[in-house]
């Protein structure tokens, strides 16, 4: 992010200075940056490791207030302006696991992220509510993204009150869709309308549907799967009519549908101790041709959209540090300070996908942690072979991750008990070794 870009989007943004001061603009705007990069630091101390290899002479020294002052003069709109200009795909057909059969790999899904515990943010974000109806401790914001599964860049992101579903979020990230990708999500964006609308963007989609859903076999494929017709509620109850009636007559007419095809399949993980367990997943797709795209090549594939809670991780957790907060008391401090948040890792899965590009390595192997960690050492001694640097250090053997991951597997579980002397609640949250075996399978409850 060279002051050329950041002076454009402040300029953009309407936020250039009228009179010379001795905290510009461009100024907060990397010290908003350099605050998501040291989130357990206060102002001053952010300001310290943003300005600790200049000199002291010609640098100034504000306060704390100064500091808070300059970040509302600042406002949202620059730090907007500047994540538009780096969300976007990074890989290229040249970066390896970017690409499946010429089609890109993206997933959307939705988390929530904790501000800190103010009456505005309260007001405007509200706290989330347990079965128990027992609120959270902080209030929190709900972030849906767009993401490269080969990369974990961030294409698009949008974020707002918790209270709001994921669906009306995604819908905003249409625009980010392309032909040429195929997009990747869960159970929770199987409607009618969220998949006629993304299919309406020219991407593909491979979605895992509920299991209760009706998926009438319209056609069968000599690979097992089949084709069926996906319809609003009123096209429905006319196509459940005519199924239950032994589908005499031809097919009504008229239907408001989208042929899709269904790929049903077991998982069986056996862990180590020889205990196993076996689920059946459900997908569908808009690649029809069986012969074009297999269907043990997809069952395999829809792995990958498990890449964005990789992402979400490195956002939430190795970013902004476990169990931290935003700092921010105002939601357009909040507001700012998540897009920060998210300009910093994209800029960092930028400089990482590079590197990978560039070396012919899978950026998969690229540790996030190891990239930060540099990016804030070179910050704090104001090192100008920056970028150069970061790619030796990722790139260095014993950095690397291995080829093949690790196949584990982590219950889901209360990670923070609400006392701190209830030990057994965490217990078996720790990951397991287990072998994973795909096999494709066509279900009773799909047969004609």
């Amino acid at each position: 992010m060279p002051p050329s870009l950041v002076d454009e989007v402040v300029r953009a943004a309407g936020r250039g200075e009228r009179r010379v001061r001795l905290l510009p603009a461009r100024v907060v705007v990397y010290f908003v940056l350099a605050m998501v990069l040291f989130p357990e630091c206060g102002y001053r101390r952010v300001w310290a490791s943003l300005t600790a290899r200049w000199p002291g002479s010609a640098l100034a020294d504000p306060s704390a207030a100064a500091l808070r002052q300059a970040r509302r003069r600042l406002g949202v709109e620059p730090l907007a302006l500047l994540f538009d200009r780096l969300r976007g795909t990074v890989g290229t057909p040249a970066t390896p696991g970017v690409f499946w059969r010429s089609l890109r790999l993206v997933a959307w899904d939705g988390t929530c992220v904790e501000v800190a515990d103010s009456e505005a943010n309260v007001a405007r974000f509200r706290r989330h509510a347990a079965r128990t109806t027992r609120p959270a401790g902080y209030p929190q914001v709900r972030l849906t993204a767009l993401v490269e599964c080969g990369t974990r860049a961030l294409i698009d992101a949008v974020f707002g009150p918790q209270q709001y579903t994921e669906w009306p979020q995604a819908r905003a990230l249409l625009p980010s869709l392309q032909p040429g990708m195929l997009l990747l999500a869960d159970r929770g964006y199987d409607g009618f309308e969220a998949l006629r609308d993304a299919a309406a963007t020219g991407a593909d989609v491979l979605w895992r549907v509920q299991a209760g859903r009706l998926l009438p076999v319209i056609r069968p494929l000599p690979d097992g799967t089949h084709l069926t017709l996906v319809t609003d509620r009123r096209s429905g109850d006319r196509l459940t009519r005519w199924m239950r009636h032994g589908r005499r007559g031809p097919m009504p007419a008229h239907l408001t549908a989208l042929t899709l095809r269904v790929i049903s399949y077991r998982v069986t993980r056996t862990a180590a101790d020889g205990t196993f367990r076996t689920s059946t997943v459900r997908l569908v797709t808009t690649l029809l041709d069986p012969h074009e795209h297999p269907a043990a090549e997809l069952a395999v594939l829809y792995q990958q959209r498990w890449e964005i809670e990789t992402a979400y991780y490195g956002l939430k957790v190795t970013l902004r540090g476990a169990d931290r907060v935003l700092r921010s008391r105002t939601v357009a401090g909040v507001e700012q300070e998540l897009l920060a948040l998210l300009t910093v890792y994209q800029a960092a899965r930028i400089a990482m996908t590079q590197a990978a590009t560039t070396a012919g390595v899978d950026p998969d192997r690229l540790s996030l942690t190891t990239a930060l960690h540099t990016i804030r050492l070179t910050l704090i001694t104001a090192n100008t072979t920056g970028p150069t640097l970061l790619a030796e250090v990722l790139l260095k053997a014993r950095n690397l991750a291995p080829t093949r991951r690790r196949s584990r597997t982590s219950p889901r579980c209360v990670k923070r008990t609400l006392s701190p002397y209830a030990y057994n609640k965490t217990k078996g949250s720790v990951g397991h070794k287990t072998t994973v075996t795909t096999t494709i399978t066509l279900t009773s409850a799909d047969r004609p």
